[in-house]
């Protein structure tokens, strides 16, 4: 039994302060994190108003539409376990000159179905910047396959726009991360 308590404490004792310093310290930060966060439901379009502009003069010629995979939820070990995420999709305006219209922003499940649609108005974005669309890990309504697409537009050989999402997971100890980088598909007219 006491060499059980000696393993519990090899620690020196010089750095038991430290580390309890250090647990308040992250603790006052994540608290203080939360506190200041909006909730994820409230606002799930966050952009900097600087980010914006208003619609160019000229018509944006170049259209696409970016379909990109968002993982809500994945299914391990033969279906036995549902680990579901968060996401935040992200669009990037990759031109360096031109305005990049955000047109249409839709979330849809691993059948297809639209679930969510963001905007009721074209947002445009400055050069170099960006949004961002947020899903909260508790929201399993795209389910597995879920997915964004994005209807945007530029000037004609402006740089197309850079989309991806990112989808965070925290279970216990354990944390798990997924990049998933969007694709160009065929835009209906």
């Amino acid at each position: 039994m006491s060499s059980r308590k000696e393993k519990v404490c090899a620690m020196p004792l010089s750095a038991a302060p430290r580390i309890l310093a250090l647990a308040l310290v992250v603790s006052a930060f994540v608290t203080e994190s939360a506190a200041r966060s909006p909730a994820p439901s409230a606002q799930p379009v966050i952009v900097s108003p600087d980010a914006t502009t208003s619609a160019p003069a000229e018509k944006l010629a170049l259209r696409g539409r970016t379909l990109i995979p968002l993982h809500s939820t994945l299914i391990g070990q033969g279906g036995v376990t549902r680990l579901n995420f968060s996401g935040a999709l992200s669009i990037h305006n990759a031109s360096a000159t031109n305005i990049l219209a955000i047109e249409k922003i839709e979330y849809r499940n691993g059948s297809g179905q639209l679930i969510e649609s963001y905007l009721n108005d074209p947002l445009y974005l400055k050069p170099y910047a960006s949004l961002q669309v947020t899903i909260a890990q508790d929201d399993v309504r795209g389910g597995t396959g879920a997915s964004f697409t994005v209807d945007w537009s530029t000037a004609q050989g402006s740089d197309e726009p850079l989309i991806e999402a990112v989808m965070t997971s925290y279970t216990g100890p354990h944390s798990y991360a997924i990049l998933s980088p969007g694709r160009r598909v065929s835009r209906p007219q």
